[in-house]
């Protein structure tokens, strides 16, 4: 059997940091690569001119946006008997995907892989909760995301670092998160350690290490570690949001947070992701976010160094295999809006807020409308649009086109108020994809109800 990872020509450049293939020939599919050759079995590396020469092609799908850029590349694969198995953290909705993948597996994939190549090369197809062949999908079938522990092995990256998996999913249950409810928690809690290069405001770039932390379990241990914190999240501008999405952050919470980075001896740059678009969301629950900031920031002197607060918002996504399925999305744009609703003075660009210990920029990555709507195709899509995601995948005058443009052309070839509006168990594309939680029995739910409106 001749395998082969497949290396796309180019990656989509607002999930990552470069457009390489280093970037997404991580743990995920070197786990893969490193199962199979511990088995005995020899994979190389293909792209567009030479995957037509094996027999098993792998590929990696991480980012929803690299959906795009695959199929513009694989309609135009040369024709060859290759048994084409796609898997990763992309792979959540397979009805608009089906002509590109003969097999997906859903979930881990390291134990699976080998029973997909064992079986095709005695021409045969594994039977497995986790494993849909394309042309044998079916709605009234079950399929679910695979579980495993940590990989045990040490594998090496194409970065050329080592890499030991310790841990893996989180304790933690937002409700919008795909990654805590599609990979169950196992490890010591080193999910949320990241050594990476910063580049976030750095004088020296990647000078530091990242060190991401939960705020609740910053709060609940009492070690802030200011002095290496660089990332947390609130994913929610008010406590009344978070707890919608089951991120009970109180305003306390968050205050006790500014409270200790006011005190800190050496103020420097911080990343706060967050989250705007939930149902029910207003404009007075982003201030209160706003407020918490000032309560903190008046009890304290002026000083010429502050902190920088860098709020990296991304509008909510329904996203498969969550409690928020079947959540409304919010269609509206919200890139430059934030900063332009809570600026308290006539502070230009992105910066909302400057007080005696903190300023408070709108990050450069909120995402967009037109975005949103790309991403919303693929997690909400069915087989209705595979005409339509084919037809602009390989159109160059789509992808060169003005923000704008980009959102007529949508809202022309796709049915938005669908997309964007609210499913039901029935109804909902993605119902018959379950997880190691039943989910699914909270599919009909409406928390920001009892939130309040």
């Amino acid at each position: 059997m001749k395998i082969c990872a497949y290396v796309q020509e180019g990656y989509d450049k607002r999930s990552y940091k470069d457009k390489s293939f280093d970037y997404r020939m991580w743990a995920g599919l070197m786990v893969i690569v490193d199962s199979l050759e511990r088995s005995g079995y020899s994979v190389e590396y293909a792209g567009l001119d030479t995957v037509h020469l094996y027999d098993i092609v792998l590929v990696s799908m991480t980012s929803d946006f690299d959906w795009w850029a695959f199929i513009s590349e694989r309609i135009r694969w040369q024709s060859g008997s290759y048994l084409t198995v796609i898997g990763g953290q992309g792979v959540l909705n397979v009805r608009p995907l089906l002509p590109y993948a003969d097999c997906f597996v859903l979930g881990r994939g390291e134990n699976l892989i080998l029973d997909i190549v064992q079986a095709h090369a005695q021409g045969n197809r594994v039977q497995d909760e986790s494993v849909i062949y394309s042309d044998a999908f079916n709605m009234d079938s079950i399929y679910r995301l695979r579980q495993e522990c940590p990989y045990p092995h040490e594998i090496m990256l194409s970065t050329g670092k080592a890499y030991k998996e310790v841990s893996m999913g989180c304790p933690h249950k937002c409700r919008f998160c795909t990654y805590s409810h599609s990979r169950k928690y196992s490890g010591n809690g080193a999910f949320l350690l990241n050594n990476m290069r910063t580049g976030l405001w750095d004088e020296e770039e990647g000078s530091g290490v990242i060190n991401e932390s939960a705020l609740l379990d910053m709060v609940h241990s009492g070690n802030y570690d200011l002095p290496h914190l660089r990332v947390t999240a609130i994913d929610g501008m008010s406590e009344r949001i978070r707890k919608i999405a089951n991120k009970p952050i109180k305003r306390d919470h968050l205050q006790e947070l500014f409270s200790q980075m006011a005190v800190h001896e050496k103020p420097h740059n911080i990343k706060l992701y967050n989250m705007v678009g939930y149902p029910s969301e207003t404009e007075a629950d982003w201030r209160e976010f706003l407020e918490d900031l000032t309560i903190v920031d008046s009890k304290h002197s002026s000083q010429e160094k502050r902190w920088y607060i860098q709020l990296h918002t991304t509008p909510f996504r329904a996203m498969s295999v969550t409690p928020a399925a079947c959540w409304p999305m919010s269609y509206r744009n919200y890139r430059g809006v934030i900063a332009d609703t809570l600026r308290t003075d006539a502070y230009k660009g992105t910066i909302f807020y400057k007080g005696n210990r903190f300023v408070a920029i709108e990050g450069p990555g909120t995402g967009s409308l037109q975005l949103q709507f790309l991403a919303a195709i693929i997690w909400r899509g069915t087989e209705l649009d595979n005409e339509n995601i084919e037809r602009l995948s390989v159109t160059k005058k789509f992808w060169g086109a003005s923000a704008f443009q980009k959102q007529k052309t949508l809202e022309h070839y796709f049915d938005a108020p669908t997309l964007f509006g609210a499913f039901t168990f029935e109804t909902l594309p993605t119902r018959n994809i379950r997880t190691y939680l039943p989910i699914e029995k909270h599919w009909d739910e409406k928390p920001w109800e009892q939130a309040g409106e």
